[in-house]
């Protein structure tokens, strides 16, 4: 039998995958121009306003290219773990690989690759056009945009790297049960790591700025480039120099990948069954105990779902990576007001991101929940409930442990939990009435489509920016209290008026009614 190629087998994927089957040279030619020419125009658009931009803001934009290349990093983590996954599990060809003629070391580079090269199309997109736009505006020198071509292609090489080296581990230790959950829970550990360096060691930043010379040689792939950014100036020597040993770090984890992915392969890689990939180490237990004690279908339904979710953990990783970096540098918890901000702008976070969770079940079984009869209004109350609970006990954990770490005084502690609670409470029944509303007004029946912006938007207006407001005014006159142990008859007036204010605003998200819509389907 003659052996497929690793060009072939390329060529073989591309037919499988393009959109298109019959496309000619001259409409891919076409795609290209189009696509170089989207990239001409995203440049020229960044140029005008980084030139619109005043001197002191364009003077840093050195500093803001690094964060966005933090960003970025971040984001291709992310983007080669899911473009793994699709491209080993997903794959149409997956099960034709079983039995066609092609190597096993043909399939892995192949796949290797398709990985960075979707990493490396992320990155070009946002960072080329970014420092391209920057040059032209006299605020970079061009042999740094030179430097960010040949760091585009390596960092894409070794993302792609850490994803093949993320889902290896999780197949040698669950042996591929469960292997989607143990490749998410070890990318959220690390990202919990991550916060945990943040948060308790406050000299990690001086640590890596310090160019520790075995730190410096390990990840010069990722620390050379913001090293040259911040300085803004390279010579042409060093340019070449720093250009090739960032391509060869990252080439040289290819082979070491090989290996790994091979003994992988060896071990049953290719072969593990879609039921057992999803499998959920941890849910069996839980699964019987919700069945044994949970008598509510609704509430039954959606913690199953919850629970079987293999990105459970690691959606939630975000939020709080995200927050835990900001604080660290600003200390919003224990910088007076700005305390209601933060508790304001994480608890519609955390609400948000559990919804969309829940909804996505609701998205995946649109027509089945479209053709059978149930009761809105129960499935709206047990669902509200559940993101109420789930987003406080989250939200609430995690910001009380910054406020005690920030030395934050107990009675404004007690006070953020109150907001808190009440916070997510209201977002909770506000959104998802709003969602659910317009959803069977639409279809005249429940048939969840995955519009969420609206509904956000909405209540952001609506509900969100007023109960700052309002919650900003009791932050103020709680603090004339403490500090003054009274209030004049002025400010008492208006604080009552305010709790009076936020009650009414509780009643109001309590009287949510939805209409039950006739589906005809029903009817027949």
């Amino acid at each position: 039998m003659i052996e497929m190629n690793f060009i072939k087998y390329l060529t073989f994927k591309y037919k499988l995958t393009r959109h298109k089957s019959n496309k000619s040279k001259r409409d891919v030619i076409a795609e290209w121009i189009g696509i170089f020419i989207l990239c001409l125009s995203a440049t020229a658009v960044l140029y005008f306003i980084v030139n619109a931009l005043s001197e002191d803001i364009q003077s840093h934009m050195n500093t803001y290219i690094v964060g966005l290349f933090a960003f970025l990093c971040l984001i291709s983590i992310s983007s080669a773990t899911k473009a793994f996954y699709k491209e080993y599990f997903l794959s149409p060809e997956r099960e034709i690989l079983l039995v066609a003629p092609i190597k096993n070391s043909q399939i892995i580079l192949a796949r290797f690759f398709i990985v960075a090269i979707e990493v490396l199309l992320i990155n070009a997109a946002f960072l080329l056009p970014f420092t391209l736009a920057n040059y032209f505006a006299g605020n970079l020198a061009i042999e740094i945009v030179w430097l960010t071509i040949p760091q585009i292609i390596a960092g894409s090489i070794f993302f792609s790297a850490l994803a093949h080296v993320l889902y290896a581990t999780a197949f040698l230790i669950s042996k591929g049960k469960g292997l989607k959950t143990v490749a998410f829970s070890i990318m959220t550990l690390a990202s919990v790591g991550v916060i945990g360096v943040i948060v308790y060691a406050s000299n990690y930043k001086r640590y890596l700025l310090n160019q520790n010379e075995w730190v410096d040689k390990m990840f010069y792939l990722l620390l050379q480039y913001p090293e040259y950014l911040l300085e803004n100036s390279i010579e042409l020597k060093s340019l070449a120099l720093s250009s090739m040993v960032i391509l060869l770090q990252a080439l040289g984890t290819i082979p070491l990948i090989y290996l790994l992915t091979d003994h992988c392969y060896k071990k049953g890689l290719l072969t593990i069954s879609l039921r057992d990939l999803d499998e959920s180490f941890y849910s069996n237990k839980a699964s019987t105990f919700i069945h044994k004690y949970i008598r509510n279908h609704f509430i039954k339904k959606d913690l199953l779902y919850v629970l079987r979710t293999p990105k459970l953990f690691s959606v939630y990783v975000s939020p709080f990576l995200f927050t835990s970096v900001i604080e660290f540098k600003n200390h919003f918890a224990s910088s007076g007001i700005t305390l209601t901000i933060l508790i304001n702008v994480f608890t519609l976070f955390m609400t948000t991101v559990t919804l969309n969770i829940l909804l996505s079940d609701d998205k995946d079984h649109q027509d089945l929940l479209f053709s059978i009869p149930f009761d809105y209004q129960q499935l709206y109350k047990m669902r509200s409930r559940i993101v109420h609970i789930i987003s406080f006990l989250l939200s609430g954990s995690y910001l009380l442990i910054v406020m005690v770490l920030e030395n934050v005084e107990l009675q404004f502690i007690i006070y953020g939990i109150v907001q808190l609670f009440i916070l997510t409470f209201l977002s909770s029944k506000v959104i998802l009435s709003r969602i659910m509303k317009r959803n069977a007004k639409k279809y005249h029946g429940y048939k969840y489509n995955g519009e969420i912006v609206k509904p956000l938007f909405y209540y952001l207006f609506v509900w969100n920016i007023p109960l700052l407001i309002v919650f900003s005014i009791l932050h103020e006159y709680l603090r004339r209290i403490i500090e003054n142990q009274s209030l004049s008859i002025q400010a008492a007036i208006i604080l009552i008026l305010t709790i009076m204010i936020i009650i009414g605003m509780i009643v109001k998200s309590n009287k949510t009614t939805l209409k039950q819509e006739v589906n005809r389907l029903w009817q027949t």
